[in-house]
C-alpha cells in the first residue's frame, strides 16, 4: 500500500464528507422556503461537476480500493447536495450558498442589471461586527417581481450600495 496515496485518499474523504454533511443539512433546513429561486448554474456548480468527473475518471486504469469506491461516493453526495441547494428569496428569509438568513439579519439590499443577469446584493452583518455583500442572480424574466417582494419584506432596507 502507498502511504501517501492512502493518506492523500483519506483526507480527500474527511474533507468532502464534512462539505456532504453540511450541505445535506442546508438542502434539508432550506427546503421549501424558498419562493424566487436564483439561477441554478454557475461557475462554482460547473467546476464541481468537472472535479466529479475527474475523480470517476482518476479510477481508471488503476488498482481500485475500498476507500477509492467511498470517496468517490462521498465526492458525488457532496457535490450534488452543493447542486440541490438553491439560492433565493422566500416568506421568512433568504438563502445563500444553501444558508438560510431570516430577514432581520439583512442591513441592506440593493440590485442591478448585469450584461446577463438580474442581480440582487444582500448585506448581513457578521458575528465579528463585519458586514458581508452576497450576491443571488435571477433572470431578467423575474426582475418585477422580485423587485416587488424585497419592497414588501425589506422596503425599508434598500440601500444604494453599487453603481447603476
Amino acid at each position: 500500500m502507498n502511504q501517501p496515496l492512502f493518506y492523500g485518499n483519506l483526507l480527500v474523504t474527511i474533507a468532502f464528507g464534512g462539505f456532504a454533511g453540511v450541505m445535506l443539512y442546508r438542502l434539508f433546513h432550506t427546503k421549501g422556503k424558498i419562493k424566487y429561486a436564483a439561477r441554478q448554474w454557475d461557475a462554482t456548480k460547473i467546476t464541481l461537476m468537472l472535479i466529479v468527473g475527474l475523480t470517476l475518471i482518476s479510477m481508471i486504469g488503476t488498482d481500485i480500493t475500498v476507500l477509492d469506491i467511498i470517496r468517490v461516493i462521498v465526492v458525488i453526495i457532496a457535490v450534488v447536495a452543493y447542486w440541490l441547494a438553491k439560492d433565493g428569496l422566500g416568506e421568512d428569509g433568504y438563502v445563500t450558498s444553501g444558508k438560510f438568513h431570516a430577514w432581520k439579519e439583512l442591513n441592506g439590499y440593493d440590485y442591478k442589471d448585469d450584461k446577463k443577469y438580474f442581480n440582487v446584493y444582500l448585506t448581513s452583518g457578521t458575528k465579528n461586527g463585519s458586514s458581508r455583500i452576497e450576491l443571488v442572480e435571477f433572470d431578467f424574466d423575474q426582475k418585477a417581481d422580485v423587485i416587488a417582494y424585497l419592497k414588501s419584506k425589506v422596503g425599508n432596507k434598500y440601500k444604494r450600495l453599487m453603481k447603476k
